[in-house]
């Protein structure tokens, strides 16, 4: 081969080399064009993970929320339980005395009905004990209180006033002397008619059978907080002193436990028990609501009270006592409790014991 020849044929070769080499450039040169670099297609999948991490709160369910009726913390599935307001003997005779299930209620009104006997309303929202009684007749300004509630009221009667509520407010009614007896039951150990009692298991039925077995609690909460509780022992005695007026069977003296933070009840001179535990009661807070005196509504003796508007209040919590106010709007408005000044009180969390107290009875305290 000539050297003309060979030179012309590695010309060719570098040519087509040359040629190679640009079209391969041009390629990856459009590629490029086409696609955004690499490190632009990071930081927009950072940006964007971020964006998302950032939108993307985890909200955890809380394992315990305070109890609407009285700020014990409980699982979210019990803090709303729809109530029930039972009314409860008190006489001072009849056996009736101790009674059962009052340590388990989360709220006990005490208000004199005739004679100067006092009964019971006991609330219920949350655990119910297996006996709760001796049940016993309403009154009208027990309805007062319920209606803060729109409770499920448990009773055995009522004077024709109360009755005639019921019935004509549309309360959500539970009358053990009608057509719910098979709620309730008589214990044949007991005299008529301090033996009728209801149950847990009862109760929960006619919820059931009342179309409230679903229904939750919708009434305001009080203010609650926890306890202040004294590290040191008193060195005098803590208590708090109704007299409804109505002899020494009658009154109530509520003594604190600075161990507890909470007061034990005597009444008639004796520690109150439940007599299902066969312990006292442990009240976390005491409530004396003051009213105007009472209203005579018939022949038989029984009364009536104001307890609606605004009064004086004494409300013990912590081994002390706070003088304040209760205010009441109408008869479905929660009664609420409030400082000189105007401020909400805050009670503790657990059961609240509230006497109303006609401006003719009595109230006497002593504080750590």
């Amino acid at each position: 081969m000539t050297t003309k020849r060979r030179n012309l044929i590695l010309g060719i070769i570098a040519g087509i080399l040359l040629l190679l080499a640009v079209a391969t450039w041009l390629a990856i040169y459009w590629v490029m064009q086409l696609q955004p670099p690499v490190e632009s297609v990071v930081m927009k999948t950072v940006k964007q993970t971020q964006e998302v991490t950032k939108k993307t709160e985890v909200v955890e369910t809380p394992t315990e929320v305070a109890r609407q009726i009285d700020g014990v913390l409980v699982e979210p599935n019990q803090a709303k339980i729809f109530p029930l307001a039972l009314m409860i003997e008190n006489a001072a005779f009849g056996g009736v005395r101790p009674q059962a299930g009052l340590s388990f209620a989360q709220v006990v009104y005490e208000i004199v009905v005739e004679g100067g006997i006092t009964r019971f309303m006991a609330v219920y929202s949350g655990e119910m004990p297996d006996v709760i009684g001796p049940i016993r007749s309403s009154r009208p300004t027990f309805l007062e209180f319920s209606s803060e509630y729109d409770a499920l009221h448990g009773h055995a009667g009522g004077s024709p006033e109360a009755l005639q509520a019921i019935s004509g407010l549309a309360l959500n009614d539970l009358s053990a002397l009608g057509t719910d007896s098979r709620f309730f039951y008589r214990e044949g150990s007991k005299i008529a008619p301090h033996n009728l009692f209801t149950s847990s298991s009862l109760l929960t039925l006619a919820r059931r059978d009342k179309g409230l077995d679903n229904a939750t609690a919708e009434f305001d909460s009080w203010v609650f907080k926890d306890d202040a509780k004294s590290k040191i022992k008193p060195t005098t005695e803590s208590s708090v002193t109704v007299d409804f007026g109505s002899g020494q069977l009658y009154i109530a003296k509520y003594v604190y436990d600075y161990k507890t933070n909470s007061y034990s009840r005597w009444t008639g001179g004796e520690e109150q028990i439940d007599a299902i535990t066969g312990k006292p009661m442990q009240i976390k807070n005491v409530i004396v609501q003051v009213v105007p005196s009472a209203v005579s509504v018939d022949d038989e003796g029984r009364v009536n009270y104001n307890v609606t508007g605004e009064g004086k209040a004494y409300i013990a919590r912590d081994g002390e006592v706070l003088e304040g106010v209760w205010k009441k709007a109408d008869r479905q408005s929660r009664t609420l409790w409030y400082t000189i000044d105007g401020k909400e009180i805050e009670l503790n969390r657990g059961a609240t014991w509230i006497a109303i107290l006609p401006e003719t009875g009595t109230v006497e305290y002593t504080t750590k």
